[in-house]
């Protein structure tokens, strides 16, 4: 197993004279409301907290996507998976030809991944998935290397615990600096092969200072809603837009008593 100290590894410049990439769709829907939400609007928050580790078939509105047969990897790119740690088997990774593995929890919430041959490569980022962490420090050296194993004909796993915050917004990373994608053409790329993934607003707001300082632009706002009580990015509207529905049919059926 070769073991990669992310600590030893040289911070990437950011390449000068950049272009910004090209924006997604103008217009953002904004459908913020004040006040508290009742019960049904904190079960929809749980269950949004807590999304499953595979969905399959067709949703609501959205047309249906193609996922990787083995169960619980998403296939980003040709050589790139992304996944949760319960996924990342020896005999997954042997059968994608995995040649590195990237696993972005502490040592406390997952024990180095199984690795499918003595010369695999294998990254430990460890880093928590809370709005304190600071995972923007490993946004250029873990997208530097996954196009390093890439252009070498390598194939890269990334994983978390459930393959929805951390592992996802390191490849959000990649997108952006090495396939020039803007944050949201990026999210949406990732959120068409894996639909459950959901960075925390922190990691989101890093995505948002790194997409800034290598295109000078942002293409990702955060918005209010009032539904929650906090700050959420604009590209997670659609995801609790029912939740904000429910809160104006309580906020109605409030006034009306």
């Amino acid at each position: 197993m070769k073991e990669i100290n992310i600590n030893s590894v040289n911070h990437a410049e950011l390449v000068s004279g950049c272009q910004p990439p090209v924006p997604a769709a103008d217009g953002v829907t904004k459908v913020m409301e004040d006040g508290k939400a009742g019960n049904q609007i904190q079960a929809l928050l749980e269950r949004n907290e807590n999304p499953p580790e595979v969905l399959a078939g067709t949703t609501l509105h959205r047309p249906m996507r193609t996922f990787s047969p083995i169960s619980g990897i998403s296939k980003l790119l040709k050589n790139l998976y992304l996944c949760g740690g319960s996924a990342a088997s020896v005999a997954m990774m042997q059968q994608l030809g995995v040649t590195f593995v990237i696993n972005a929890t502490t040592v406390t919430e997952l024990t180095d991944t199984p690795l499918p041959a003595e010369d695999t490569r294998y990254l430990r980022i460890p880093v928590k998935d809370n709005r304190e962490a600071n995972l923007e420090r490993y946004f250029h050296e873990v997208a530097d290397m996954i196009e390093e194993e890439s252009k070498a004909g390598g194939v890269v796993l990334v994983h978390c615990v459930a393959g929805i915050s951390r592992s996802a917004s390191l490849c959000l990373a990649y997108l952006m600096k090495y396939h020039r994608m803007s944050l949201k053409d990026a999210y949406n790329h990732i959120k068409d092969k894996r639909p459950q993934i959901r960075p925390n607003v922190s990691f989101v707001k890093q995505l948002m200072d790194f997409e800034q300082k290598l295109y000078g632009t942002r293409t990702v706002t955060m918005v209010y809603c009032h539904a929650l009580d906090q700050e959420l990015p604009d590209i997670y509207e659609p995801e609790f837009r029912t939740m904000e529905l429910l809160y104006q049919k309580f906020r109605r059926n409030i006034a009306r008593r």
